[in-house]
């Protein structure tokens, strides 16, 4: 897959909620079509829980998703994960396809 770099306009940064509370935010850099990159900021919203939950669903997907390790997957998918855009009122909630969140970095479709 070839990246395409590109700097995406600041109004293109999005409070991350799951299950209903906020949990970070996030700051896009960069594509690589599908993903949008960001960098991750986290808010008091984020547990070691949850950061663990998020590293087992990066772990699976390394894994190429086998059968035993979607649990995570599934979990962070039921929770509910919405990205609320923190600098212009007029953009839509966005419920991403997958959201995966390491190391304070983020990629999301």
């Amino acid at each position: 897959m070839v990246g395409e770099e590109g700097n995406a306009p600041p109004s293109a940064s999005w409070r991350v909620y799951v299950g209903g509370e906020p949990v970070g935010d996030l700051y896009p850099y960069g594509f690589d079509q599908p993903w949008i990159t960001c960098r991750f900021a986290p808010l008091p919203g984020w547990s070691s829980e949850l950061e663990s939950l998020f590293n087992a669903q990066n772990e699976a997907a390394r894994k190429r998703f086998p059968v035993d390790r979607m649990g995570p997957v599934r979990e962070i998918r039921d929770r509910g994960v919405k990205l609320h855009p923190l600098l212009a009122e007029s953009e839509e909630i966005i419920s991403p396809l997958i959201l995966y969140i390491e190391n304070g970095e983020a990629r999301f479709r």
